[in-house]
């Protein structure tokens, strides 16, 4: 199996909304993205100076990506941000996510960043995560406001 690990591109996104669309349409997730909203959600997050994205490609054909954003913060310390990870489902539990991860990591540590932080839902993707050396952060707790029924 050969496997190519880069930097996203923007003729790169609309091969990665499919896998967005692919991975979070079935389990555990089970949700309704369509193409567009996807798109949509890539081009937002890659849009800001901070972004970056990586991803892995299988045979010249892309099945991996890993989206988000540095955080600047006082005393030169600094944060990436995951907002987006996904494999192709078909592929999942096959290692490839642990390697765009420990790549992502590699970079970061290379770009003298202190931490990654990432929000997730699901026991499948906790696990994941978990098994990559992840731990539950406890300095802060996620809060939001339904604007729809407020």
């Amino acid at each position: 199996m050969h496997l190519n690990v880069r930097e996203i591109k923007k003729e790169d996104f609309s091969t990665c909304a499919d896998i967005l669309v692919a991975a979070y349409n079935g389990a555990p997730w089970n949700n309704s993205w369509t193409e567009e909203e996807a798109l949509l959600r890539i081009e937002a997050t890659m849009s800001g100076f901070n972004s970056r994205g990586y991803l892995i490609e299988k045979n010249n054909k892309i099945v991996s990506m890993c989206l988000g954003r540095i955080d600047y913060y006082y005393g030169n310390w600094s944060q990436f941000c995951i907002d987006e990870f996904n494999v192709l489902p078909t592929l999942q539990g096959t290692g490839i996510g642990g390697k765009l991860l420990q790549y992502v990591t590699n970079v970061m540590k290379d770009e003298q960043i202190n931490k990654i932080f990432l929000m997730t839902g699901g026991k499948q993707a906790v696990q994941f995560y978990t098994k990559q050396g992840f731990v539950t952060s406890h300095e802060g707790i996620a809060l939001e406001y339904d604007l729809q029924n407020h």
